[in-house]
């Protein structure tokens, strides 16, 4: 049996608000279930999984309030 890839780490920029996220991707494995995540932020919708990995988001910072972003929810 081969060993797990470890997880991989990046930075992540919301889309929407520019909220700073670690992001996380670890191989799914078995799971198959896929969640609905959202930026703890603004609400907008976050990828939940890439191909075979899932994905986890930690805020880092929250978004600051900048004029002329548009707010979801």
């Amino acid at each position: 049996m081969p060993a797990a890839e470890a997880p991989r780490v990046t930075r992540f920029n919301c889309p929407n608000c520019d909220a700073i996220y670690d992001l996380v991707r670890t191989e799914a494995g078995s799971i198959a279930t896929d969640r609905e995540l959202v930026c703890l932020t603004c609400g907008a919708p976050l990828q939940s999984r890439e191909g075979r990995f899932i994905l986890k988001y930690l805020l880092l910072e929250p978004a600051h309030r900048h004029a002329g972003r548009r707010r979801v929810g």
